[in-house]
């Protein structure tokens, strides 16, 4: 009998396969690094559900205060295949006026993170939380 061996196969072949990447696998909470101009290491949280979701910069403790795009959630959305590429668009001039939009380009590292590049050549690192 060979369908017990060929079941077994099957079996281990499933096993070993990576893991499938879909929109919803990266629904939850994302803590996102970044640098600005004139600012490293700026630090926002991204909540996803469904490749949508909000931005919601991090204010620095000695800046920040009056900067209407700081501290709110923002919206964005994130398109493409989870296994291959990602495209991130952060729509924040529709939130709040003034506030500039992003587009960035992501790939997956590992099973928790993210990482790629803003339009404006600066990097971004999405880790699951």
């Amino acid at each position: 009998m060979r369908t017990p061996h060929h079941l077994c196969l099957i079996v281990l072949a499933c096993l070993l396969a990576p893991p499938v990447w879909s929109q919803a696998t990266l629904d939850g909470n994302w803590r996102a690094t970044f640098a600005t101009e004139g600012a490293e290491g700026r630090e926002a949280m991204v909540e996803l559900k469904g490749g949508t979701g909000t931005w919601t910069t991090y204010a620095r403790s000695d800046k920040d205060k009056r900067d209407a795009c700081v501290g709110r959630p923002l919206p964005l959305s994130i398109t493409g295949d989870p296994a291959a590429r990602l495209d991130l668009k952060l729509d924040a001039s529709s939130a709040v006026a003034g506030c500039r939009d992003r587009k960035a380009t992501l790939q997956r590292t590992d099973d928790k993170t993210l990482e790629g590049t803003f339009d404006n050549g600066r990097t971004i690192k999405l880790v699951r939380q």
